[in-house]
């Protein structure tokens, strides 16, 4: 879906993005952080047991006309209808996330390659964790720094990119791998469908909702209030259910 003049008008506000509009990768950055840091990750709807739309037109009610957010699926796909009504050339690719256990996951994540002249990157506003604050350009072992954190991809053994992340004091760890082979918004109803039912999914049971600023990353977990920044927990609260409602609308903008 393109969304009208009137509808994108309304997305960069949310974002209060001011800025020129240019199909650029300065543009492509700052849309990708004031993106993160305006429209949070939340799966509040799965947890009430609402069933999710990936409609472009019921993503952009939920997120931008009712102060919602979502989880990648949504994010990200709202995330690239946008980007497609500014004129970018996006494609919607899948990926999977690593663990340290060594086992396969599914592909239940989606990300999109913008190509911009000759070059292509990554912009990915749907991670529940500290993740690139701009995009990254696609290419193997350059190391890339968003201000946070260092990245950069690698190729494994099936031509899949791998994405690393380095952050303050650590070493390298692999988060996500994903293939370039396109996806249809249909091609994601499937995984989300698993991510909102299965009894193995990992949003069923307990709320996780996130934002970042332009200093920390700002995250609830069951009932704990986690500021992150520069590599550690800063602090912590511990939140009671009466004072929910009111800790979402103050730091993640979410009114239920």
């Amino acid at each position: 879906m393109i969304y009208n003049k009137e509808q994108i008008n309304l997305y960069l506000k949310k974002m209060n993005y001011k800025d020129e509009v240019k199909i650029d990768y300065n543009t492509l950055s700052k849309l990708q952080t004031a993106h993160l840091t305006n429209i949070p990750y939340e799966n509040i709807d799965v947890l009430n047991k609402k069933p999710l739309s990936l409609d472009a037109q019921d993503l952009f009610n939920k997120m931008i006309l009712n102060k919602r957010g979502g989880y990648c699926f949504e994010l990200n796909g709202l995330y690239s209808n946008l980007l497609k009504s500014l004129g970018f050339k996006v494609t919607n690719l899948a990926g999977r996330f690593i663990y340290q256990d060594g086992k396969t996951r599914m592909r239940l994540h989606r990300i999109l390659k913008v190509d911009i002249d000759d070059k292509s990157y990554i912009s990915d506003v749907g991670v529940l964790s500290e993740l690139p604050r701009k995009s990254l350009e696609l290419i193997v072992d350059k190391v890339q720094n968003d201000g946070k954190c260092d990245y950069k991809f690698e190729l494994d053994e099936n031509k899949e990119y791998i994405l690393y992340q380095r952050k303050p004091n650590k070493d390298w760890k692999q988060i996500y791998s994903f293939s370039l082979d396109p996806q249809l918004d249909i091609d994601y109803v499937l995984p989300s469908f698993y991510c909102e039912t299965h009894l193995n999914s990992p949003f069923i049971n307990s709320m996780k909702v996130a934002i970042y600023t332009e200093e920390e990353h700002i995250r609830l977990f069951d009932g704990e209030l986690i500021f992150y920044k520069d590599g550690e927990v800063r602090r912590l609260e511990k939140i009671c259910d009466k004072e929910l409602e009111d800790v979402l609308k103050k730091y993640f903008g979410i009114e239920l």
